[in-house]
């Protein structure tokens, strides 16, 4: 499992989230301010830890495959909480297969193997809640624990205000726990579990609290609100896929997760796993169903806080049934007798990532193309126009990032579409189209830059004969900047604007006039500074051979 994780961190295509995290973390290392100078809807923990990192390595164009691999202990870690929380449930003595099988099984579940190895702030966060609900189970209450408990919650609020939603889950999961197993029983007093409570709640609210103190010092409160809260908090955000109705989910199904808790309480003997069962079980049963029921914006990252735990309970009830399955004269039981039916899944998950068409195309290529092409293409200070920050080392034009609560925004006229305005004004000579834009920001790039490869394109224009002469060419240049007329043929000669072209020349805004002397046949306009680093249309057609 642990070398199929290493060889499908090489070969899976990046998502557009990891190059935006990464765009923010290279702003951090290179002095620009989260929120004030570039945008992001999560809060700073993440990108702030891995600022010095990005920093060591620099500016590669292989960058997003060194962060998943600096990332990938956190896998591990949640691996091993993983293991500890089914120790803790099933007993090391009687279930460590279960525990085993539960690790296993999760890890090449395709929706968590292939959302695990991405670069993105959950997979920091989610073993961060793991580590978070082992400390808190692992032994009796303390004021101690609790506070450590509330530390690690607190850790994942500074890196993503989703853990309002681990937050609520672990307060009514436990106090549910509390009642069916009771409180006697487990030999807690009604003043010590405040104490614990008061402890566990004070400790989460430190980190994101000086997160946002330090913000609000540094003058920055207002964006930093609006990032986090603000822009995030858009109803009916995903109505296409997220319809209304979910929302009775919820009250129509817990009540049976809490009636199947009851059940796990009444076949467990001793107090203490009766409640680190039924606590874990509702925690999973209230995570997914309020994630159906009432979050506007679902992301299959969205669950990697869920699968663990509950993977913890599929391997115990796989194993029961293989158990009973040996016990019984049916045929499978000779087989199951020597491997456990855990296996059987595990297997049958392996090939189900193997058939994954995506594992086979090796897609990291793209985008470490793309990023190869930028550095070569633009130099520090230029700006360029792209959907989220794929290309990571250079500044982009406008704030936005184009995902989709940005574009649900701009659609219902609730936030400006400035990416034409901050080009212009920004003589920002390079865009990326590798995501979701405005329609109105297509129209501009489709219109006044020209595709140079790998999803790059670079201020410019293919140029158009005259009806009333051949020769003449009549254009318009938008974005003011130093221009060379090229050919895939050969040199070009000619009059631009009544003076003799003899190669890069600035145009500013307005109408130009080329007059060709030479014989080309194809002919554009192109950012001089493209033109010098060999870079070319994709889009002309190679010379014929002569005969």
């Amino acid at each position: 499992m642990v070398v199929f994780k290493l060889v499908s961190i090489t070969r899976f295509k990046f998502d557009s989230d990891e190059s935006q995290h990464m765009h923010v973390i290279w702003a951090w290392a290179r002095g620009f301010v989260q929120y004030r100078d570039v945008f992001d809807n999560h809060m700073p923990l993440f990108q702030i830890m891995f600022a010095p990192i990005f920093a060591l390595i620099g500016d590669r164009a292989t960058i997003l495959y060194w962060m998943r691999f600096v990332l990938l202990p956190m896998y591990f870690v949640g691996a091993w909480c993983t293991y500890r929380i089914g120790e803790l449930l099933f007993s090391r003595r009687a279930g460590i297969w279960a525990v085993v099988w539960a690790v296993i099984l999760v890890g090449l579940y395709a929706l968590y193997h292939f959302t695990s190895l991405e670069f993105r702030t959950d997979n920091l966060w989610a073993p961060l809640w793991l580590l978070c609900v082992t400390t808190l189970i692992s032994e009796a209450l303390t004021v101690r624990r609790a506070l450590v408990g509330g530390l690690l919650l607190g850790f994942c609020f500074g890196i993503s205000m989703k853990s309002i939603l681990l937050l609520l889950a672990l307060l009514v999961s436990a106090t549910i726990a509390l009642f069916l197993v009771g409180r006697k029983q487990l030999g807690q007093s009604r003043s010590h579990l405040a104490c614990c409570a008061a402890a566990f709640l004070a400790a989460v609210t430190l980190v994101p609290g000086i997160i946002a103190a330090a913000f609000a010092l540094a003058g920055l409160w207002r964006d930093f609100r609006y990032c986090n809260f603000d822009h995030n908090i858009l109803p009916n955000v995903d109505a296409k896929y997220h319809s209304a109705w979910w929302i009775i989910v919820f009250p129509v199904v817990f009540p049976f997760a809490i009636y199947a808790a009851r059940l796990i309480v009444r076949a467990t003997p001793e107090a203490a796993v009766a409640f680190r069962r039924a606590f874990i079980f509702l925690i999973c049963g209230f995570y997914v169903l309020d994630l159906r029921s009432f979050w506007e914006l679902l992301m299959r990252q969205d669950y990697l806080p869920f699968y663990p735990l509950a993977f913890v309970f599929i391997s115990g009830i796989l194993l029961a049934f293989s158990s009973h399955l040996v016990r019984s004269d049916l045929r499978p039981s000779n087989y199951l007798r020597r491997v456990p039916l855990p296996a059987f899944v595990a297997l049958a998950d392996f090939f189900l990532v193997l058939a994954t068409p995506r594992f086979w195309i090796n897609s990291p290529q793209v985008e470490t193309n793309l990023l190869r092409s930028v550095l070569k293409l633009t130099d520090p200070g230029d700006y360029v126009l792209d959907c989220k920050g794929e290309t990571i080392f250079r500044q982009r034009c406008f704030w936005s990032v184009m995902e989709s609560i940005t574009l649900e925004r701009l659609n219902r006229g609730l936030l400006a579409d400035d990416a034409v305005e901050r080009a212009l004004e920004t003589h920002t000579c390079v865009a990326v189209m590798m995501g979701r834009m405005p329609r109105r920001t297509e129209q501009f790039i489709w219109e006044n830059y020209i595709p140079v490869g790998n999803d790059l394109e670079v201020a410019g224009r293919f140029l158009k004969p005259s009806a009333a002469d051949s020769r003449r060419m009549d254009f318009e240049v938008v974005i003011p900047a130093s221009y060379e007329i090229v050919a895939p043929d050969g040199p070009v000669e000619g009059m631009l604007d009544g003076r003799p072209y003899d190669g890069a020349r600035f145009l500013a805004p307005g109408g130009h006039t080329f007059v060709q002397t030479s014989s080309r046949t194809q002919l554009a306009f192109l950012w001089a500074q493209a033109v010098d680093r060999n870079f070319a249309p994709t889009k002309f057609s190679q010379p014929r051979p002569k005969r």
